[in-house]
């Protein structure tokens, strides 16, 4: 069963107070792909959120991986830059790379999304 609003809302608040174990659950709910009720909004709030925490360079890595994955993919909505913003936090240089890299996709809301992170990064 996929988590519903409050839950993920409950786990998003532990990452204001640093809680490990709400830090690793949010790590993999971002790097999952789930469709469901609320979804994209909780991965944008928890990025938003895991901008400001420490995370260990395997963690980070992982969020890059996951979030260049779901760009080039042109599998993200309408709140995917809050996603990208922490990609830029985390690897600045790899994600202007991957925005450069689809600057010239064949899907307009892909390279409109690329030519945002050129232009404003």
């Amino acid at each position: 069963m996929e988590p519903q609003k409050q839950e993920l809302h409950a786990l998003a608040d532990g990452l204001l107070i640093g809680d490990p174990d709400s830090i690793a659950s949010c790590i993999d709910f971002v790097d999952s792909y789930s469709e469901g009720i609320w979804h994209g909004r909780a991965r944008a709030m928890m990025c938003r959120r895991l901008k400001h925490i420490e995370l260990t360079t395997s963690d980070a890595s992982r969020l890059v991986r996951a979030i260049l994955m779901r760009f080039e993919k042109g599998k993200f909505a309408e709140q995917f830059k809050d996603m990208v913003k922490l990609a830029l936090v985390l690897d600045s240089d790899a994600t202007k790379q991957a925005a450069r890299d689809l600057s010239t996709d064949s899907r307009e809301y892909v390279r409109s999304q690329a030519r945002w992170v050129l232009e404003h990064h």
